[in-house]
């Protein structure tokens, strides 16, 4: 069929459908137009794109508060969408584009097409910073008449539905791009999640609706080990679930697929992915468990539901590279997904990266001291436990497994809050694990806050739930002979602290931290920084390693002002006390102070790298200290310095 013909045709079942809800006292509904909007659609999309491949979806389910657009126009074969149709109700009236710039600004970033029409009317937003564009497919003012399919047509309504139809084609991405794009989603999926959490069940449209909130409302009670009010909020459960669903497709996308698979594949990988069985010790097991129970509750008309395939489809559409896959920035991507996700959280919890040169350094010189110190044993060794409380994206993990020449049975365990380092640590640990192949040690990484009551014993109120299950392994693990602590705590001048009765071990023990009681009084320098994450993560690692019967070594960054400020007196205090030598680096100084420092940090706070050993069966206070500044080189000289063994081997 012509093109003319479809036009006319289609006006002449608009025209009708009209004059029905007008008689109906209907004639805003939308629902009345979609039938000769849908075969419209289709007859366009064979006209003037050709493809037996292209497909063309009315999504008749309520979408209720969500604004989702009704037709999704997409190719079977590559997963390519074309673009989105989202139908108002018919009227005399022009379009006022404003009140839909919010819609369409949200589908652009995503990288899509959007048209919004009323069946004459058409507004296209195609390409970002460029301003919508509404043309009319004939003159409204003259729809009095008897037939609209013999108005004058606008020629330009048929260049804009060609560009429309236009064939997508691969999308190639970088990284960077790649996790922009996740992130954008996340954030989008987070805002839906709100939005129905917020809504009292009984205040539900329709069943569609209420099924969306019970969901959610059981799905809280499977996250969460007990109700804590501060950690429970509806913006903090809206925003954990969506990175947890978003980035277990991003990690199937990533360890799954290859640069050779179709599109088709890479969508059946990432879905098989999502069906296996959750076991123990499976990389990304907490989001697993929401995964499944998530498909296996959810009803077909789940948002959720819905809003996965489109992500899964998304993200068989994107080709990357084998090279892309196995050498990213993790600490940049980490950041660009904050940047995108939520901006204002950059970054409030004091977390920086490690410089891989830096971490690298700091694990092999930690291994040269322990052999030193205990008698030719190693870090490495049969039996060893070694723990980061602090993972982030895995910096430490994967120097560590890096530098085991020895390819020893050892443990090593990083524990984990936010699920975005969480999911691109794990997806480090694959990596690694394709390319040294077989590997003696074990590795596991938990979702969970190290500082709770928990991790020092307490059995979790629920283990049952995600946030228990974690909870406990992460105090299982714990409770063995440490042999290493070591990380790069969160440092924030914010003083973020864990505080309620969630964390009371901890919150007790950093009494050792501060003057006897009979010392202290209000606003005293030395109390300050007490209760400053990265002291609270030094008390934590003193902690394990006073009970552990064996070798021990803490190895920590810390803010260079903990070598000599007044805040933390009574915290080198108690390592003199309880560590036998101590190794200290000054990295970076504090630019804070009005030094000049070349930072390897993107902070102004200072940075020093501190390492003490206590040998097991001894007590004795610290007896050997030594101390190294490389905080005036420039950052270039660091990064040379800190890769050269034998400036290490000077450092011990």
């Amino acid at each position: 069929m012509s093109y003319q013909a479809i036009i006319k045709r289609y006006l002449k079942s608009l025209q009708r459908d009209y004059n029905d809800s007008l008689a109906a006292h209907q004639h805003t509904a939308e629902l009345s137009f979609r039938p000769s909007l849908d075969t419209l659609f289709k007859e366009l999309a064979t006209e003037l794109n050709g493809s037996p491949d292209i497909v063309v979806i009315l999504e008749p389910r309520n979408q209720a508060r969500m604004g989702r657009p009704d037709w999704r126009i997409h190719d079977r074969t590559t997963l390519g969408v074309y673009g989105y149709i989202e139908a108002k109700g018919l009227s005399t009236d022009a379009f006022d584009i404003t009140v839909h710039e919010e819609q369409f600004n949200r589908y652009l970033s995503l990288g899509h097409k959007l048209i919004i029409t009323d069946g004459i009317d058409f507004i296209y937003s195609f390409d970002e910073g460029v301003h919508p564009q509404i043309i009319s497919l004939i003159d409204k003012s003259h729809m009095n008449g008897p037939d609209w399919s013999r108005l004058t047509l606008n020629p330009q309504f048929e260049v804009m539905m060609r560009r429309f139809f236009a064939d997508p084609s691969p999308q190639y991405c970088d990284e960077g791009k790649l996790v922009e794009l996740v992130a954008l989603r996340t954030k989008y999926l987070s805002d839906e999640i709100l939005r129905y959490s917020s809504i009292p069940i009984d205040e539900a449209m329709d069943e569609t609706e209420r099924n969306a909130i019970s969901l959610l409302d059981e799905l809280r009670v499977l996250v969460y080990n007990h109700n804590d009010e501060n950690l429970r909020r509806d913006k903090v459960f809206a925003d954990f679930s969506a990175q947890v669903i978003m980035f277990a497709l991003l990690y199937a996308h990533r360890i799954e697929c290859t640069d050779n698979d179709s599109p088709t594949e890479k969508e059946r990988k990432i879905k098989d992915y999502l069906l296996r069985d959750v076991v123990d010790g499976q990389a990304l097991r907490p989001f697993l468990t929401i995964i499944h129970y998530l498909n296996n509750h959810g009803d077909d008309d789940s948002f959720i539901l819905n809003w996965t395939d489109e992500c899964i489809r998304f993200l068989s559409f994107v080709h990357m590279t084998e090279q892309q896959r196995r050498s990213p920035d993790y600490h940049k991507l980490f950041e660009l997904f904050l940047s995108k996700f939520d901006p204002r959280s950059r970054f409030d919890y004091g977390a920086y990266y490690t410089p891989s040169e830096l971490a690298d350094c700091i694990v092999r010189l930690t291994e040269i001291i322990a052999r030193y110190n205990f008698d030719g044993a190693s870090i490495f060794d049969d039996g060893n436990m070694l723990i980061d409380p602090c993972c982030g994206t895995g910096s430490f993990l994967e120097r560590i497994r890096q530098n085991d020449v020895r390819r020893g049975a050892f443990s090593l365990c990083g524990i984990e809050i936010l699920p975005a380092p969480y999911m691109l640590a794990n997806y480090r640990m694959a990596v690694l694990n394709q390319e040294i192949g077989d590997h003696r040690s074990r590795y596991e990484l938990i979702l969970a806050n190290t500082l709770s009551d928990c991790v020092f014993g307490r059995e979790p109120a629920n283990t049952d739930t995600v946030e228990g299950f974690e909870l406990n392994r992460a105090r299982e693990l714990s409770s063995r002979p440490i042999t290493l602590v070591i990380g790069n705590p969160p440092s924030s001048d914010s003083s973020k602290t864990n505080i309620g009765s969630d964390f009371s071990k901890i919150l007790g023990l950093m009494d050792d931290f501060r003057p006897p009681a009979e010392n202290r009084h209000a606003r005293q320098n030395t109390q300050k920084q007490v209760n400053n994450p990265h002291l609270q993560f030094l008390r934590w690692g003193c902690e394990m390693l006073e009970h552990s019967n064996n070798h021990s070594v803490l190895a920590y960054i810390v803010p260079a002002t903990f070598l000599e400020a007044e805040s933390y007196k009574y915290a080198r205090k108690y390592i003199v006390e309880h560590f036998s030598s101590a190794w200290i680096v000054s990295v970076d100084a504090d630019a804070r102070a009005g030094i000049r420092s070349d930072s390897m940090f993107r902070t102004q706070q200072g940075r020093a790298v501190l390492i003490a050993t206590r040998k097991f069966g001894e007590t004795s206070a610290m007896n050997e200290f030594s101390y190294f500044d490389i905080s005036r080189l420039a950052k270039t000289e660091k990064t040379a310095w800190l890769e050269q063994d034998a400036n290490v081997d000077r450092l011990y």
